[in-house]
């Protein structure tokens, strides 16, 4: 399985509604390079930038673009941060997720998220319900 770094990046929309997105690199200097950027972009555009990490991952998701309708099909993950790693599970809608943030129970900060990007490769997210990634650099 090849490992790349994959840069996860929460943004707040005008609703307050939390939006992941996914952007998978070869290094971690890329990875860097690409939250930097990124974070001006949305900044430029008064789009709040709530967090972001690098992290080693064979995970490779659907290209980044913005979403250009609201028709487009979302993706919902609960994502979980700490000092030194990174939860994300699947979701089934927003509306599950925000219920269960009530009994979660686990340090850090806590989103609950949509995006327009899915899993790319065949195996799917739920298959790895409770991914841990440690951020070990």
């Amino acid at each position: 399985m090849k490992i790349f770094f994959l840069l996860i990046l929460l943004t707040r929309n005008g609703a307050g509604d939390i939006n992941a997105s996914f952007v998978n690199t070869k290094t971690l200097q890329q990875c860097q390079q690409k939250s930097l950027m990124l974070a001006n972009v949305f900044t430029a555009s008064n789009i709040s930038v709530v967090g972001s990490r690098c992290i080693q991952s064979s995970l490779q998701f659907s290209d980044f673009a913005h979403a250009s309708s609201s028709n487009l099909k979302r993706y919902f993950y609960r994502i979980n941060f700490d000092a030194k790693t990174m939860k994300v599970d699947s979701m089934p809608d927003l509306r599950t997720c925000m219920n269960q943030l009530k009994n979660y129970n686990q340090s850090g900060r806590v989103y609950c998220s949509s995006s327009i990007q899915s899993i790319n490769s065949g195996i799917g997210l739920n298959r790895y319900w409770g991914l841990l990634f440690r951020d070990d650099n």
